[in-house]
């Protein structure tokens, strides 16, 4: 399924919320469940590919990292001229499937000393990187310094970067965050100490590297949120990954998640195939609905019906199929409301009668019990999606941790 498929299994609840619903809504409520759906909107209905601009002088591993993010030769390496010439932006596809990219301007080489082996535009790298800027406005800056050269005219690469930054801003009307990122660290004493995960006096060299860079940077330039070391070698024959020595680099992705737009979380899942990102968005996305579903169940009128609920938790469901990577289909969402052995007609005719004899015994805490109740159910059901798209359990132990979460009366993070 592609994205412009995928997208309209998310509009129709969402354009009901907003359409329908919101407008009912008492002041407060309706303060708080606009809120969520406008991030859900963001989620779903805006979502593009993420936006890096990589900068770094040549050789300190731009487009290794790029592979690294793919796990797959996204992008030709340099290994002893200056590679990269023409500063552009490349959509870069999964490997498997053309349905999850990523914008990267992978620039010429800052402090380069001799010329690319692909042609150029201009006859200087910061003159080259301002026309691909002014083309498309990065969602972050990453700033590769090798872990070797932390302290190697760093004053130079950041006038430069800071220069690249005022040209966004002046441009874009945006100014992107910095995150650096040390590359190389296996490089570091001591030298036999290669494979991760690395030794103390190793890992010790490599904190002092980061900590020095991270410092460096907050005295010179604003914005800068972290540092974060890194191993990003891999080699590939054919393809295929023959040899793998990345060090930190999940904790780099997952990083990079948290300080990229939500718009950008369905895409940066996919690329990144990392199950903690997957389970982090998936979270995120179960909190919104749940909030959703516990403030229109809480309602005194019955303007939060049981057919908009349930639109809304199988929206929910949709999407963390979505961004599990699996096949997303009418199917697979059938089979896994099946492992929680729910009979759809059945639950529906009794919930909607919970509900009304709640509000009716009991007017006031009746709503309170049916927003908590549709809550704890859209929570539990989130998290049950999550062990069966994401951590691919079995359907009995997607049952119990349903039952369980439900059983416990969990409610999302606040």
């Amino acid at each position: 399924m592609n994205n412009e498929e995928a997208k309209t299994w998310f509009q129709e609840p969402i354009r009901l919320m907003r359409k329908k619903l919101l407008p009912k809504l008492p002041g407060p409520v309706k303060k708080q469940i606009e809120g969520e759906i406008n991030r859900l909107e963001d989620i779903f209905l805006e979502y593009r590919s993420p936006r890096f601009a990589i900068v770094g002088r040549r050789g300190s591993g731009k487009s290794t990292f790029i592979n690294a993010i793919f796990q797959a030769p996204a992008a030709e390496v340099g290994a002893v001229t200056s590679q990269t010439g023409r500063g552009q932006w490349h959509t870069f596809y999964t490997y498997d499937r053309k349905n999850a990219s990523m914008d990267i301007l992978d620039t010429r080489g800052l402090g380069e000393g001799s010329t690319p082996v692909e042609t150029t535009n201009t006859p200087d790298s910061l003159t080259e990187v301002k026309q691909s800027l002014q083309d498309q406005c990065p969602d972050v800056f990453l700033f590769l310094v090798k872990a070797k050269e932390v302290d190697a005219r760093i004053t130079e690469d950041i006038q430069q970067l800071k220069e690249l930054r005022t040209f966004v801003k002046h441009t874009h009307h945006y100014v992107p965050p910095v995150i650096g990122i040390v590359t190389q660290v296996d490089e570091l004493d001591p030298v036999y100490d290669t494979e991760p995960p690395f030794e103390k006096e190793k890992r010790r060299n490599i904190d002092h590297a980061s900590s020095h860079l991270e410092e460096t940077l907050k005295d010179e330039i604003d914005g800068v949120i972290h540092v974060l070391p890194v191993c990003a070698y891999m080699a590939f024959k054919e393809e295929k990954v023959i040899y793998d020595r990345r060090w930190n680099m999940d904790e780099t992705l997952h990083y990079l998640l948290n300080h990229l737009p939500g718009s950008t979380w369905l895409q940066w899942a996919k690329i990144t195939q990392a199950r903690e990102i997957q389970r982090s968005i998936a979270k995120s996305i179960g909190k919104s609905a749940s909030l959703i579903n516990g403030g229109l169940g809480a309602q005194p009128v019955p303007i939060a019906d049981m057919p908009v609920i349930t639109g809304v938790q199988i929206s929910m469901i949709t999407s963390i199929a979505y961004v599990s990577g699996r096949d997303l289909n009418r199917k697979s969402i059938m089979e896994f409301i099946g492992a929680l052995g729910i009979n759809v007609g059945a639950a529906y005719a009794f919930r909607q009668a919970a509900r009304s004899l709640s509000k009716i015994v009991f007017p006031g805490a009746g709503h309170v019990v049916s927003g908590t109740v549709a809550s704890i159910a859209t929570w539990s059901l989130c998290k049950a999606a999550i062990a069966y798209f994401i951590d691919r359990q079995s359907a009995s132990a997607v049952k119990t941790v349903f039952e369980q979460t439900k059983n416990d009366e969990e409610l999302p993070p606040q």
